[in-house]
């Protein structure tokens, strides 16, 4: 699973909605553990300021009573929880940053997870981003993140059995300063769909 990683910087008015709270979403079903800064920023102080590269499985775009939603589920490859919540926390802001809608989230699974909609639930999701621009017009939402992470890696069948990690505020910002890519997924389909555009350019002539 390679990712295009294209070095861009986030604008300042992205950065700053993205250090808005975080909170445990309610699809993670586990329960919140909330742990000292020192040991959040030390189980962050990898490499990988900015996540993993990472596929695209599917996005899901969907009319909820006259709000337009945007879901996307991704994989990872033997992600730790740092490494999967800073991809979904940039690929949120790209996608953010790509299309308009009232609400994203961003699902990361395991590259040994399921690959059908119905399996992207429980203990399939390693680390999940909700962000609202206008939380108050979102119901349930009541700040603009709620993003939570499985402590471990996942099993053999690319299930997560750890407990659910919230990062506080100031974790985010610390974050968030040293990102320095805000690339998506690669796009299989879109990758596709390319080609066989380009092929048929170059049938024409």
């Amino acid at each position: 699973m390679k990712a295009i990683l294209s070095k861009l910087r986030p604008s300042k008015r992205l950065v700053i909605v993205l250090s808005a709270a975080f909170g445990v979403s309610a699809a993670s079903g586990g329960a919140a553990v909330y742990v000292g800064r020192e040991r959040i920023l030390t189980s962050f102080a990898e490499p990988s300021t900015s996540g993993l590269e990472c596929t695209a499985l599917r996005t899901l775009k969907l009319d909820h009573k006259g709000q337009r939603w945007i879901r996307l589920h991704v994989k990872t490859d033997r992600a730790s929880g740092p490494e999967r919540i800073r991809t979904a926390l940039r690929v949120a802001g790209a996608l953010a940053g790509k299309e308009k809608a009232d609400l994203y989230q961003v699902v990361v699974l395991d590259a040994a997870g399921p690959e059908d909609r119905a399996g992207v639930r429980g203990a399939a999701i390693g680390a999940e981003v909700l962000f609202a621009p206008e939380p108050r017009n979102v119901s349930g939402m009541d700040e603009p993140f709620r993003a939570s992470y499985k402590a471990g890696t996942a099993n053999a069948a690319g299930m997560f059995h750890g407990k659910a990690v919230t990062l506080q505020l100031d974790d985010v910002r610390a974050l968030m300063a040293k990102m320095d890519d805000r690339s998506m997924c690669i796009d299989p389909g879109a990758t596709e769909a390319a080609n066989a555009a380009a092929a048929g350019e170059n049938a024409g002539h």
